[in-house]
């Protein structure tokens, strides 16, 4: 993945940045302010990443666009709030939350990690999957992932072993419960068939079925299972009635923009305040509209239906996902509350008297034949665990392996090792350990893990960085294939030690005014970047047109 173009702005003010190159780029300046932190963070937020800009920076004016080259095809996307419009192509889509972006880069992109999170499975967000290869000026933990909110530590490393092809596919622990719960049942059974004739009067009766006590603990754990399963099929239940809704909006607004698609031989349709023929559709809601677009002509409904189509199918597809697996915990739930409603003693104690032993040894040869399936089952599952664990265990040590072998190439005199992808809270790194802390995992994760992301560092040499460990860490970074775009402020001295290194692309923002990275002079240039996507400006964010 390549990023070709960076833009942020609204109708009054913008900026562009273009320049970037295939290999290591340094943007640049002689002080803070002068728009470094905006430009990177502006290219992360139109990636669907959470907002970090400065505290003076009001992100809610502006429009953020990023242009970038993955297998060979330009993908255009334009954020505004939380509305996405992304062309490729001829191809223009209209998404309307972060969890559609990240549904389509999956779907039309590329594969995102998979992991489960609060019991179901879900394509990781933007704000998690950004970290393998994003570093940014501020809020920066050596001890934790930033935007710690939704996502923790361990969410990072599954996403790691997802990325890596390592995720869990092995049975849920549901699944092993109830096969070990089916084995114990069927061993009782066995007993009770053996001692058919005496079970009545031993003492030594199978405890499952009793002991009131054990009675009582395997019912708790059925009610445990069914909770599970229920709070499991109402998650399922939201997600499948919110993306019902939001089709039936979208067909329902597919069937306004084809009223209007017929032909007016005697006259034209005009706005009855304004007389003007433009007819407009808002995305985003009634009250702030963050897309407008322009369906007076044909062609303008014509592309905007068939990216609703799209929209509609998606959501058509993402049902069908959902109402699968409700399908599937129901038949889980059905299994579980389905019980003998006479017990096993009783069957046995009618059957006593008719039962022969040649019956009891056939159905013992069944239910051994029963129990030896499932233990292979369980077997077969703790030898995948155990390889898939070592696996994991490898991938980790690998990563590691890697970061300290970059931070002893970096600080010879160095006195770390670094023993998991996080310190503890009470051991943060400090100064250049920090920065080699978080300049050593980015260079391990994509060494290791071969991904094809941009590495964007913004500020990599923070905490004064010295100038021998700085030419180290940038002959390291130039080794990898990636493209990579770091930003850094130099002091008077260093002014110009970029210029004049072929191995650097240097983009130098020095003569950029203090807090004044956005002015009029872009705006022009910018608003044909937006028309692009079919994007016209109006003098609020919200009430923008797209035509």
């Amino acid at each position: 993945m390549k990023i070709l173009k960076v833009a942020v702005g609204n109708a009054s003010e913008a900026f562009i940045e273009n320049a970037f190159s295939d290999g290591l780029n340094i943007i640049s300046s002689d002080d803070n302010n002068k728009g470094k932190t905006i430009v990177i963070q502006a290219m992360m937020f139109a990636l669907g990443n959470t907002p970090t800009f400065p505290a003076s920076f009001e992100y809610r004016d502006y429009y953020y666009y990023v242009e970038f080259e993955e297998n060979g095809k330009v993908y255009q996307i334009c954020r505004a709030g939380d509305n996405f419009a992304l062309k490729e192509g001829s191809y223009l889509w209209i998404l309307n939350t972060v969890s559609e972006l990240k549904r389509y880069w999956d779907k039309y992109i590329s594969k995102l990690p998979t992991i489960v999170k609060n019991q179901l499975s879900r394509i990781v967000d933007p704000e998690l999957y950004v970290q393998l290869f994003f570093v940014g000026q501020d809020k920066k933990d050596t001890s934790n992932i930033a935007h710690h909110g939704l996502y923790n530590k361990q969410d990072f490393i599954s996403m790691l072993f997802a990325f890596a092809g390592l995720g869990t596919e092995q049975l849920p622990q549901e699944t092993i419960d109830a096969i070990k719960l089916r084995i114990f049942n069927l061993v009782a059974e066995r007993q009770l068939l053996l001692k058919q004739h005496k079970i009545l009067k031993s003492k030594k009766t199978p405890v499952s079925y009793l002991s009131a006590e054990s009675d009582r603990l395997a019912f708790g754990v059925k009610v445990e299972n069914l909770e599970r399963i229920q709070d499991r099929i109402t998650e399922l239940r939201k997600s499948r009635n919110k993306a019902l809704t939001l089709k039936s909006k979208w067909v329902h607004s597919i069937k306004e923009l084809n009223s209007l698609n017929r032909t007016i031989s005697c006259g034209e349709l005009r706005c009855m305040d304004c007389n003007s023929t433009n007819i407009l559709f808002n995305v985003g809601g009634k009250a702030q509209p963050s897309y407008s677009f322009d369906v007076s002509t044909a062609k303008m409904r014509e592309d905007i239906i068939f990216s609703i189509n799209q929209k509609i199918a998606s959501y058509a597809e993402e049902i069908e996902r959902l109402s699968s697996e409700i399908c599937l915990e129901q038949e889980k739930l059905q299994s579980i509350m389905s019980d003998e409603n006479v017990s096993l003693e009783s069957i046995v104690a009618y059957k006593k008297n008719i039962f022969s032993a040649l019956d009891a040894q056939k159905k013992i040869v069944e239910i051994d034949g029963e129990i030896a399936s499932l233990r292979s089952q369980l077997l077969a599952n703790e030898n995948s665990t155990r390889e898939m664990q070592e696996k994991q265990h490898m991938l980790l040590q690998a990563i590691l392996k890697m970061m300290n072998d970059f931070y002893r190439q970096s600080d010879p005199d160095g006195n770390i090792t670094y023993t998991s992808l996080f310190t503890q809270q009470n051991q943060v790194y400090s100064g250049s350990d920090e920065t080699i802390f978080h300049l050593s995992r980015l260079y391990a994760l994509s060494k290791v893990l071969k991904h094809s992301y941009p590495i964007v560092i913004d500020s990599f040499r923070a905490e004064d960085l010295s100038t021998s460990k700085e030419n180290t860490v940038l002959d390291l970074f130039k080794s990898l294939p990636n493209q990579m775009i770091f930003t850094t402020t130099l002091k008077s001295e260093e002014l110009g030690k970029y210029d004049n290194r072929n191995d650097i692309h240097h983009i130098n923002y020095k003569d950029h005014l203090p807090s004044k990275l956005l002015s009029p002079a872009f705006v022009e240039e910018f608003s044909a970047l937006l028309q692009s996507l079919s994007i016209t400006l109006k003098t609020s964010v919200d009430k923008a047109p797209i035509q």
